[in-house]
């Protein structure tokens, strides 16, 4: 039998690294020299108890104080979803773009933003086993070969390392382990869908293993492009990884670990409702999923990166942690911006993001001391890179500018942030505990950037004089503060009060002069937020019950919007609104009142608004009152599995219904439900209302071999009410609309 890491227990940890290999390499020879053992105690329950690593720790999903959902591999299989944008059906107060991806933006209780440029970052982390993925390129992953996705609502900035103002997504991917097993899956459906998927587990030796999984997704598109003939929105994504793990002595643990990404592909960003300039219906694509654009929008994503996680487990009961890692992220995409068969102009992206991280941490042992802690150190550097393209087309002469000329957007944005942090927690007594979180960060940007409007004629994009050079700090103490309470020993609650902050940035954008007059640059927004919270676990842990009430104060809030200039122009705009605040509720269950049936449900509440933000509105007005955009007040999931054998089959048959409802959401700032054309023509804009999903999954399971084969549906009504709707660079309305129904057939072979 494989003797794979005996000692050490299993905590994965949540953070990122650089490339410092002197420290590693000390911490890797401290270690060698250590040859004790550990041992590990394990819990009979009647139901699996859900861990998390939040907190740098194994911990039961019902102790840990923050609210904090768990997605299980098993409950993403048995959902059926792929990809990362499709978890937000079932997470309370979570929502994800589905657009494309190039603008991928994450909202968690009512907060998020894209990265629309490289000075402006995102709210929302995410990582790949602690390691933080980047901008919003990087986010829609391909959820392969995860042991779970845990979602952390609210700031975590003294657990997470970037941008976590809002909240955190960590993909925990499953690791090598001594078994030589594999599986693989192959599934077809309509619209061309079809995909294969495969893994294989390899043990090397007594004290190494190796994990390699691999997937490919396509999907035809179903939104014809009536100019060129082409769909329009299909998928194409091939994501792979690869782990090696080693016990490299009794007391010390390696893994590495590659991933990539690539993605090419016809895509979307929205139907045109109005003809360019919004001044009647648009009038060559007038049907649902139709378009009369002059070229296809295309965007193309290469993402990879490696880590490397040395873990020593000292002879005091210490753990040492050194964290290594890189990320690099490429992104093309092209768009007709005047949404329309006139070629008057197309915009053509290329940004590239690097990025190199290094943590290490201190953990205190984990034993029956009453205070614990964790303590560490954390390095970031990335290098962003941007050139930007607004590519005037054969009939801009109509706008008097010149066919062919080209309006430039290029530069670096260099960040590096350095952050130190202590987590703590302290028994009072046997049922109460205090914990305590302190974390300084220092970041700096420094700025090297051109932008070219002398091409744009009418519209009047501005030009630096040269090359703008320039660069920006800030500094912050956040802190977490939480009083945890054991009522009994089946139900816990707490008290927690927590701050972040977000860096500031530039506003790196096609901007007027009068916006360069003004200043490009933007500060850093803080949070506090305080949350009470209940979590428990029922006969046998047979119901499972998390509760989180929470308010938040965001003060200079960061708000990226088109400002409407009037005949055709806009004005794209990063400003500080003086206070924003978002509160709400949120609950979720699992109950299995018997062994083979389990009902899962959830719900949100919430409630945003802008304290003040003068010249917010179009026109110049204060926002105050008004609701933040892309934050739905409510959202609700449940779904049902219930499973029964057929012995004549020596299989059982699993079957699944997932119900998914959001509540409308303004998209700007304004707050409208309409916008009124030219000619007078009243049309939907700034509102999208609620919208209500149906799936569904029924398969067949050998009991005595590793087969498994599913029939599924996605949004089985055919719902196609709107998911998005925005105003582009000419002011033309478009709307993006819920995909149509999807159905199809999965097998699956394990071994």
């Amino acid at each position: 039998m494989l003797r794979l890491f005996p000692s050490l227990p299993s905590k994965t940890t949540v953070y990122k690294n650089g490339l410092i290999t002197t420290v590693a390499l000390t911490l890797s020879s401290t270690c060698l020299a250590q040859q004790t053992t550990a041992t590990q105690s394990t819990e009979e329950e009647d139901y699996d108890v859900v861990i998390v690593t939040a907190q740098k720790r194994e911990q039961k999903l019902s102790e840990v104080p923050i609210a904090i959902s768990s997605f299980s591999a098993t409950s993403i299989q048995q959902t059926g979803i792929t990809q990362l944008t499709e978890l937000a059906d079932f997470i309370p107060n979570l929502s994800i773009t589905r657009t494309t991806d190039f603008t991928s933006a994450i909202t968690i209780r009512g907060v998020g933003a894209n990265s629309r440029n490289i000075g402006f970052d995102t709210r929302v982390g995410v990582y790949l086993d602690g390691v933080y993925l980047g901008q919003s390129p990087a986010l829609n992953q391909e959820l392969l070969d995860l042991e779970r996705v845990e979602v952390l609502r609210g700031p975590q900035g003294t657990l997470f390392g970037k941008n976590t103002v809002a909240g955190a997504i960590n993909l925990i991917s499953k690791k090598p382990s001594d078994v030589l097993e594999g599986q693989i899956s192959a599934s077809i459906g309509n619209m061309g869908a079809r995909e294969i998927q495969g893994e294989i587990n390899l043990p090397i030796s007594d004290t190494s293993a190796a994990k390699f999984s691999v997937t490919k997704l396509d999907r035809d598109g179903y939104i014809k492009n009536l100019t060129t003939g082409n769909d329009l929105n299909e998928r194409d994504a091939l994501a792979y990884r690869g782990q090696f793990r080693s016990q490299l002595s009794d007391k010390l643990e390696l893994n590495f670990s590659v991933d990539g990404l690539s993605t090419e592909r016809l895509s979307f960003l929205g139907e045109a409702i109005s003809d360019t300039l919004s001044n009647v219906l648009d009038p060559a694509a007038p049907e649902k999923d139709e378009v009369a654009t002059t070229l296809d929008t295309f965007e193309k994503r290469d993402i990879w990166g490696g880590s490397l996680d040395l873990a020593c487990h000292m002879d005091n009961g210490y753990d040492v942690k050194s964290i290594t890692a890189y990320r690099d992220t490429d992104i093309f995409y092209r768009n007709d911006s005047d949404y329309a068969v006139a070629d008057l102009l197309v915009i053509e992206y290329s940004d590239q993001y690097k990025q190199w991280s290094q943590e290490f941490q201190l953990i205190s042992p984990q034993d029956d001391s009453a205070f614990d802690y964790v303590a560490g150190i954390y390095l970031y550097r990335q290098d962003a890179d941007t050139r930007r393209d607004a590519i005037n087309g054969a009939h801009s002469f109509l706008f008097g500018n010149v066919p062919g000329s080209v309006v430039t957007n290029s530069g670096f944005v260099t960040t590096d942030s350095y952050a130190a942090y202590f987590n703590s927690g302290y028994d009072l007594t046997d049922s109460s505990s205090l914990a305590l979180g302190l974390r300084f960060t220092d970041e700096e940007k420094e700025l090297d950037w051109l932008l070219d409007g002398s091409a744009s004629g009418i519209f009047g994009i501005g030009s630096t004089e040269g090359r703008l050079t320039d660069s920006r700090s800030d500094s912050y103490l956040s802190y977490a503060l939480s009083f945890n309470h054991a009522f009994n020993s089946n139900l816990n609650g707490y008290a927690k009060y927590s701050t972040g902050f977000k860096s500031g940035g530039y506003n790196l954008d096609f901007i007027t002069n009068a916006d360069l007059a003004a200043g490009i640059q933007f500060d850093k927004e803080t949070v506090g937020s305080a949350e009470l919270g209940l979590k428990g676990n029922f006969y046998r842990n047979s119901l499972v019950l998390n509760f989180a009430a929470f308010s938040s104060e965001f003060k200079n809030y960061q708000v990226n919007q088109f400002i409407d200039l009037g005949n055709g122009a806009s004005s794209i705009s990063i400003r500080n609104a003086a206070k924003a605040n978002t509160q709400g509720i949120e609950l979720e269950m699992t109950y299995r009142p018997i062994s083979n049936l389990e009902i899962q449900a959830s719900m949100g509440l919430l409630d945003t608004e802008f304290d003040s933000f003068p010249g917010g509105l179009t026109g110049g007005g204060n926002a105050q009152g008004k609701d933040l955009i892309n934050a739905p007040d409510r959202n609700f999931a449940l779904g049902v599995q219930y499973i029964t054998e057929i012995s004549a089959l020596n299989a059982d048959l699993s079957w699944r219904l997932d119900v998914t409802h959001s509540s409308g959401f303004f998209t700007t700032v304004d707050n409208v439900y309409s916008q009124t054309l030219g000619d007078g023509t009243v049309v939907d804009f700034g509102h999208v209302d609620s919208i209500t999903l149906v799936n569904a999954r029924i398969g067949l399971l050998g009991t005595n071999n590793g087969w498994e084969a599913y029939l599924w549906g996605r949004n089985l009504a055919d719902v196609r009410d709107p998911i998005d709707n925005r105003k582009d660079f000419f002011g033309t309305v478009t709307s993006n609309y819920q995909e149509p129904r999807t159905y199809g057939v999965e097998v699956v072979y394990s071994f």
